[in-house]
């Protein structure tokens, strides 16, 4: 592949409303050794292009090109109509153009002939196919032929190609439509070399790059888009020092979409300039060069643009623009093994996005050279064509897909999908496949972003899109599990139907599912794993379920739930209920085969005792248990008959998320009160009574119960292993002591400290 040589701009920021200018510039100006300077003029969203342009060229300037998608000119401006220019309020920016210099590159940076000799180098052997030949590599690597031998070719697609030239008189490409071409070098509708003008041999390139479009050569080579249309644009001027803007490029897109095209092929880069200025690594972002720019509108018009990463491999940010679009397929090169070629240009982009997009062979790839001979050839270059032509097959089958439609065709399909790069991007297309399963296989329900569930019965969903007839039916593996590899999966069927619903209901938690397709035609394709999904519990509880506790005054309480969607069957759901006490588990009351969704106790609970209800929930012969999240209290409004110190709880503590521990007592009578935490040699280190929340002489009644969905503990009786100041203690064994009217008592307390 050739490199064509550009200036770059760093955009800088208005002063005073004059047009931005590049920091080259003023450098430029100070050292321009003739008397025009070439530069992109963008005029602001308020001003005229056009009046831009009589502006220019009334000052001297000759217009090259009328961007209509850059709202810009490009034009060759005197020296001193540049300076007046550069005080033109109606500008937004000015951007020169640099000159094109044929270097002395590195081998890797132009096409190389692998074998040495005139003629053909791409010669048949035996076993060859007899109409492919030796051209068959590509064919097998991107596994076109399930596609090619149906007889699709491209047919109804509109292919431009941006190049240096075409020989159109080659009999290779007898029978092929063109439906426009124009040389933007010379100004005219010659793309063929040109005596004269052109240097010999200028159409190589091109040359090359079309024939694995459109190419054919008896059992040597046959061109994969050979049903396409054709545009053929002459964009690329290889002769040492001569002007060749980028504005031919700019002005082949405009051009193209002006005519009708569905796909464009670039083997063309740009980075270096022969005045010594270049793109930097941070300057490939997408939104610097006009090349960059005007590829990723054209993508925006409804145009798969489809260009060379380059061939300055194998550091690290080495792709030349216009690769660095965001919505441009940069191509590199792999070999026929599918091992990256050392020259294919990497990735990122200055904007960290992956780059290349796609690998196609590159490496020893047969094209037509002219005259009829057939040649191996390197480059990105070669694997550019390789995936524009895939492309056209797979537009001709869905004429309606958008190129970044595209782009997620092949990405799902492609060698690397699972971890894309910056040395492969997602690698090499199955373009079979992209073209059976062009959306890939698409879930759409159960899925994550929706949030729980509401059943425990759902129905997996997912579509393929539109099939074509060579390929159906499609066959389905849907597997469901409970870790993210699925390999121990709790569903594995197959079915031809794209909906399924379980028979049974789902354990509670997360689960992963996939679903795999295979058409008739043998073509694959996945969803993936999707998941996080998470199953809802069976049913919840509703009431006496706090995770603080609750105290409730009445001894028949009623339990009420909610139950999660189910199917039938295995719905309708019943349950089963049973009351335990918190302390031990012992079971006060159970019943089973309920079928409301509430149950009031028929006989009443112990009073000044902690409970936890659970639910046992059958859908079908499956079972699920929900557990009270806190546990209930039945406190005894009356009068207590006896003065009474209750063991606290939790003890030991802090426990089960609780770092405080309650203390109850009852009094019988009225009188002095004391409540104090002691340590073992009998020093107080907390007093409760008397206190700031309570005074010295107590009424009758029960102290420490929490009251309603407040909590079973009174916070004012709860104590966090501090002291009356707030100092934290030692862990240990405390004691807690009542002193009341005809009543001392201890209660061990075991502290676990913090």
């Amino acid at each position: 592949m050739r490199r064509f040589i550009w200036l770059v701009l760093l955009p800088a920021g208005l002063a005073a409303q004059r047009p931005a200018v590049s920091p080259v510039l003023p450098r430029l100006l100070a050292r321009v050794q003739d008397t025009t300077v070439s530069v992109w003029l963008f005029a602001r969203p308020t001003a005229s292009r056009d009046v831009i342009g009589d502006r220019a060229r009334a000052l001297g300037a000759r217009i090259r090109v009328r961007s209509r998608w850059l709202h810009a000119v490009s034009a060759d401006v005197p020296a001193a109509t540049l300076r007046q220019l550069l005080q033109d309020r109606d500008l937004r920016r000015v951007q020169p153009l640099g000159r094109f210099k044929l270097r002395g590159a590195r081998p890797s940076a132009a096409p190389r002939i692998i074998a040495a000799g005139p003629g053909d180098t791409c010669g048949v052997t035996p076993g060859d196919d007899p109409v492919l030949g030796p051209s068959a590599m590509p064919y097998r690597q991107l596994n076109l032929q399930p596609l090619t031998d149906q007889g699709v070719d491209a047919t109804g697609v509109r292919i431009a190609i941006l190049d240096t030239g075409f020989d159109t008189s080659d009999a290779a490409f007898s029978g092929i439509t063109i439906t426009a071409q124009h040389d933007f070098v010379f100004n005219d509708d010659v793309v063929q070399d040109e005596p004269g003008k052109d240097v010999a041999g200028a159409q190589f390139h091109g040359t090359a790059t079309w024939s694995l479009f459109a190419g054919s050569v008896a059992g040597r080579l046959h061109g994969i888009a050979r049903g396409a249309s054709f545009l053929l644009a002459k964009t690329e001027d290889i002769r040492s020092e001569t002007r060749v803007e980028e504005d031919n490029y700019v002005a082949a897109l405009e051009w193209a979409d002006s005519i009708g095209v569905d796909i464009v092929s670039s083997s063309l880069a740009y980075l270096v300039f022969d005045n010594g200025f270049s793109y930097t690594p941070s300057q490939l972002n997408g939104d610097v060069a006009v090349t960059t720019v005007a590829a990723d509108m054209a993508a925006q018009r409804g145009i798969l643009v489809v260009t060379a990463a380059g061939n300055e491999g194998p550091g690290s940010r080495s792709i030349w623009t216009p690769a660095d679009g965001d919505s441009v397929l940069a191509i590199g090169a792999e070999d026929s093994l599918g091992t990256i070629a050392d020259f294919s240009s990497r990735g990122p982009t200055a904007d960290g996005r992956i780059k290349p997009d796609f690998t196609a062979p590159g490496v020893a790839v047969c094209v037509v050279t002219g005259g009829g001979h057939v040649q191996r050839l390197d480059g990105t270059s070669f694997a550019t064509p390789l995936i524009a032509a895939s492309a056209a097959l797979v537009k001709q089958m869905h004429p309606s897909l958008l190129p970044m439609e595209l782009r997620a065709a092949f990405r799902s399909t492609a060698s690397k999908r699972a971890a894309p790069d910056t040395i492969y991007g997602w690698g090499r297309p199955n373009v079979a496949a992209s073209a059976v399963f062009p959306s890939g296989v698409t879930a759409t329900a159960p899925l994550p972003a929706a949030g729980p569930l509401t059943t425990i019965t759902p129905t997996f969903a997912w579509t393929v899109g539109t099939v074509p007839a060579s390929a159906a039916p499609v066959t389905f593996r849907l597997r469901i599990s409970r870790d993210t590899t699925l390999a121990t999966p709790f569903v594995d069927r197959l079915t031809t139907g794209q909906t399924f619903t379980s028979g049974q209901a789902l354990k509670t938690g997360r689960l992963f599912w996939q679903v795999d397709a295979t058409a008739a035609s043998g073509e694959t394709a996945t969803s993936g794993v999707i998941g996080p999904v998470v199953v809802p519990a069976w049913a919840t509880l509703t009431s006496l379920s706090d995770p603080a506790g609750m105290v409730i005054d009445t001894a028949q309480p009623t339990f009420r739930w909610k139950p999660a969607l189910v199917s039938s069957p295995p719905g309708p759901l019943t349950y089963d209920l049973q009351v335990q006490r918190a302390a031990t588990g012992v079971l006060d009351f159970s019943v089973a085969g309920l079928t409301d969704t509430s149950f009031q106790l028929p006989q009443p609970l112990e009073r000044n005792t902690a409970y936890r209800w659970v639910l046992v929930v059958y859908a079908g012969a499956d079972t699920s248990m929900i557990r009270s999240q806190g546990s209930f209290l039945v406190v005894d409004l009356g009068m207590p008959t006896s003065t009474l110190l209750y063991q606290n709880f939790p003890n030991p503590f802090p426990a089960a998320g609780r770092d405080s521990t309650c203390i109850w007592f009852d009094l019988a009578l009225a009188g002095s009160v004391e409540l104090d935490i002691l340590d073992l040699r009998g020093n107080r280190v907390r007093r409760f009574v008397p206190g700031p929340d309570f005074p010295g002489v107590l009424a009758p009644g029960r102290y420490g119960r929490g009251s309603g969905s407040g909590g079973i503990c009174d916070p004012r009786l709860m104590w966090d292993g501090r002291t009356d100041d707030g100092h934290p203690l030692p862990a240990g064994v405390y004691l807690a002591k009542l002193k009341a009217p005809g009543l001392l008592v201890f209660k061990r307390i075991v502290f676990r400290g913090k």
